[in-house]
């Protein structure tokens, strides 16, 4: 004998999300079903109806939007009454024509990065006024300016040993929903050329040489049922200023050297030499040469395909 399916008023219920965003679109269907009191029965029933006659629906107009029955709950209602939820649900309708990111996220981080320095930006003298190269000195009288180490830190009879400071830093990254026709396997190799490079053009507003890409990260959903969802993709980035002329700090002075330019992400180091005072029986180390390295290649970060400003 065939079970009696009614429709009740709290059925159709949903939550649609149109335009193919990773977050879940959501529907029920609830009927009362009557006719049988064995459990075993009902379960058949039940699968048999989401199978053929509940199985998915879709979205009007939006035939990407389209959701499938997932799950269902039972609840006995006494003698031969049950009560079937059908719960339908689409994770990520992908709609292949997109040809741009669904979805972006941003967040940032000005923590303050570590780093050792040999050379002082400033010191001052045994009077305590600032100078570009004295120290200020406590102790024997003879032990002044004519052993200035021109800023060098920490100088020994072994060396400079230079200090540990805090240094300004802003890291950032960037989330985006992506459809899965977006990421392909040429795709995934530029991004993995691409990390470890420093921008070659204008990035977020930022001047070439300024943004240190490190990384990305992706993940991606698929299943026979519901099919494709967008892929989930992160980025990292590290900016840090450049120094010189018409940049965004001025050149820097080591010194007595001064007038260096150096790219945010380029590495400066100094070579010293050992000079003596022989008036005063004094020997330090200053500072006779500034390297300035290019240590990152430079990317087209336009090939992340997220834009650049």
């Amino acid at each position: 004998m065939p079970l009696t399916w009614i429709e009740d008023s709290s059925s159709r219920s949903a939550t649609i999300y149109r335009l193919g965003r990773k977050d879940a679109s959501t529907r029920t269907r609830v009927f009362h079903v009557i006719g049988t009191s064995s459990e075993d029965t009902l379960h058949a029933a039940a699968n048999v109806a989401i199978s053929t006659t509940y199985p998915s629906w879709t979205y009007p107009g939006q035939p990407l939007v389209r959701l499938r029955a997932e799950s269902y709950s039972v609840e006995y209602q006494g003698d031969t009454a049950w009560k079937v939820t059908i719960n339908y649900e689409k994770v990520g309708a992908d709609d292949a024509t997109q040809t741009a990111p669904l979805k972006r996220a941003r967040s940032f981080d000005t923590s303050g990065g570590t780093q050792h320095i040999t050379n002082a930006l400033q010191t001052k003298n045994s009077s305590g006024t600032v100078t570009d190269d004295g120290e200020k000195v406590y102790g024997p009288s003879g032990l002044d300016d004519g052993a200035s180490a021109k800023g060098a830190i920490g100088v020994d009879d072994r060396g400079v040993n230079g200090v540990d400071i805090i240094v300004p830093a802003l890291q950032w990254s960037e989330s985006y929903d992506v459809p899965s026709s977006y990421v392909t396997s040429a795709y995934i190799r530029n991004i993995a050329k691409l990390t470890g490079s420093t921008n070659n053009a204008s990035f977020r507003g930022f001047a070439a040489g300024e943004v240190l890409f490190t990384g990305a990260s992706g993940s991606h959903e698929w299943d026979d049922q519901r099919g494709n969802g967008p892929w989930s993709l992160s980025f990292k980035f590290v900016a840090s200023p450049n120094a010189g002329s018409s940049a965004t700090l001025p050149a820097l002075k080591v010194g007595d050297i001064d007038g260096v330019e150096k790219g945010g992400h380029e590495y400066l180091w100094i070579k010293y030499a050992t000079t003596e005072n022989t008036t005063k029986s004094q020997v330090t180390r200053e500072p006779i040469a500034v390297y300035v390295n290019k240590v990152y290649p430079d990317g087209d970060f336009s090939l992340l395909g997220i834009g650049v400003t």
